[in-house]
């Protein structure tokens, strides 16, 4: 197994993963936010999980050397949360397998933060699923969810 086949298999896994927590959610955990003393609120799962896949499609058009699109602001449910989270980790995952060793030591421009490694980009993305997720788990705890649903992916 090459790098790029185990980081785009786990890019897919971690976006099915997403979208599991998505579909593992109470409903009304959903669209939940809560704001502390003078700060803005806090962003919903769906917000959470439409971050995770205009970064899924950023990285993946950077990788494939693209200039990438503005990132869309998406009007998520659970079932499109989950239909495009997926989608976009396995484009992104696509666009890993394309890579070449030298990519991971190139520079690709990111339209905020300037060159970055492939192989960050490869990965930027994946860490950002496996952040949000955790926060969807903590979104489901304070709604009183106190069971960890274990995503198939993990057991295989």
């Amino acid at each position: 197994m090459t790098a790029q086949q185990f980081m785009s298999e786990h890019v897919q896994r971690m976006g099915q993963s997403v979208a599991h927590f998505v579909a593992n959610t109470e409903p009304s955990l959903l669209t939940w936010s809560q704001s502390a003393p003078g700060s803005e609120p806090s962003r919903t799962i769906l917000e959470l999980v439409g971050e995770c896949v205009n970064a899924n499609r950023l990285f993946a058009a950077l990788l494939r050397g693209e200039s990438p699109e503005r990132p869309a602001d998406l009007d998520l449910t659970s079932e499109s949360a989950q239909a495009e989270i997926v989608k976009s980790s396995n484009e992104l995952a696509a666009a890993i397998n394309y890579m070449n060793e030298e990519d991971f030591e190139r520079d690709f421009i990111h339209p905020v933060r300037g060159p970055l490694k492939g192989k960050i980009l490869a990965m930027g993305a994946y860490r950002n699923m496996a952040y949000h997720s955790g926060q969807i788990n903590f979104i489901q705890i304070l709604g009183g969810d106190h069971e960890f649903h274990l995503p198939p992916t993990w057991l295989n």
